[in-house]
């Protein structure tokens, strides 16, 4: 989320009606997960369990789930039940190969053993909320054109669009914006009035990442759920601003971004779980554990399941490692968030197969 910002209209009508007709959507999946778990190779062939939940469509040669597969299958009686399948021949910007498994991977998880519920998120915390290293605020772009560079080594992915053509140096970076193009810029998924803007939740790139500058101020304070009701607002290539079943207002990615929104949650309430009991937000749940209010629990698990991890997240996530020696835990390992949170409700255990 960006604070308001003066509006300078840029004629960009190229950059706003290129190729929004190549649909949003999910890109070359990591694994099919298993969520019970919990000694399974890290963002490899994780393979599924034999109980509901999960279905495996890997691909036998790579160990990868195929693009444009799902790994749960619909259900109406569960959040967020249709899901559009990815059809990579419609991405403007292809997504980079999987890479390999990232050495420290070897040691950085070492202390999680059998730990399942509220102990291994509190073991997670131990390992991953080191943040003395995350810079500065100012230093969020420089970090983007090191951890957030597309294939083509020379445009930055976007959060919220799969067609934005932004540069590594683009004049457009932190520019004024009245309409999607003008601008990209820093978007808080969990937003700044959350903590106060204080740091180093601000600075954070595991959860600040670069997005459509008029995108990033539609969506606003909101949290990320699924519209259902009245669309106040859509996005050219798919964001929608409206209300959820409960009438709440919500902000809806688009599908290929769902499952690393919820991971990036995840990683939030884990990181910085000290602080959650102080933060009013209607995603959390003010304490240190669940974290997460039930309503976006089911929701982002079920997000997390369906979306599985791209190979953009396993690049990123290394790549931030580089920088501030932390990890988002969700991306190396899958089947901790059905381990962590799995057993909760009569929803979880569904989706978690349990």
């Amino acid at each position: 989320m960006k604070k308001n910002t003066a509006f300078v209209f840029i004629p960009l009508f190229a950059l706003l009606f290129t190729s929004c007709n190549k649909t949003s959507s999910k890109k070359r999946k990591s694994s099919s997960l298993n969520p019970t778990s919990q000694t399974s190779s890290p963002t490899s062939g994780i393979s599924p369990t034999s109980e509901g939940g999960i279905t495996s469509k890997e691909n036998p040669s790579s160990g990868q789930t195929p693009s444009g597969t799902s790994s749960v299958e619909p259900d109406p009686e569960l959040p967020d039940p249709t899901y559009t399948k990815p059809d990579p021949s419609t991405f403007l910007f292809p997504d980079p190969e999987m890479p390999e498994p990232d050495p420290v991977l070897d040691t950085y998880y070492q202390s999680i053993t059998t730990q399942k519920g509220e102990e291994l998120k509190t073991a997670l915390y131990k390992v991953i909320g080191y943040t003395d290293e995350i810079g500065s605020y100012d230093d969020l772009y420089d970090t983007y054109r090191k951890v957030d560079v597309r294939p083509d080594g020379n445009h930055l992915w976007d959060i919220y669009s799969d067609t934005n053509d932004f540069t590594l140096n683009d004049s457009r970076i932190n520019n004024s914006y009245k309409k999607e193009g003008d601008s990209l810029n820093r978007e808080h998924m969990i937003p700044q009035s959350v903590f106060n803007e204080a740091s180093p939740m601000k600075n954070d790139p595991h959860h600040v990442l670069p997005s459509d500058g008029y995108v990033n101020n539609r969506r606003s304070n909101f949290p990320h759920g699924v519209v259902t009701g009245k669309v106040e607002y859509a996005s050219s290539c798919g964001g929608k601003l409206g209300t959820d079943k409960d009438g709440t207002r919500v902000f809806e990615p688009l599908a290929r971004y769902k499952g690393d929104t919820a991971r990036i949650y995840f990683y939030f309430v884990t990181c910085y779980q000290n602080r959650i009991p102080n933060y009013n937000y209607d995603v959390f749940a003010k304490n240190t554990y669940p974290s997460l209010n039930t309503k976006y629990l089911e929701l982002y698990l079920r997000w997390h399941l369906t979306d599985t991890v791209s190979a953009k997240e396993v690049v990123r996530n290394n790549a931030i490692y580089q920088i501030q020696h932390n990890r988002n835990p969700y991306i190396d390992h899958p089947e901790y968030a059905c381990n962590i949170w799995g057993s909760l409700t009569a929803t979880t255990r569904k989706l978690c197969g349990m």
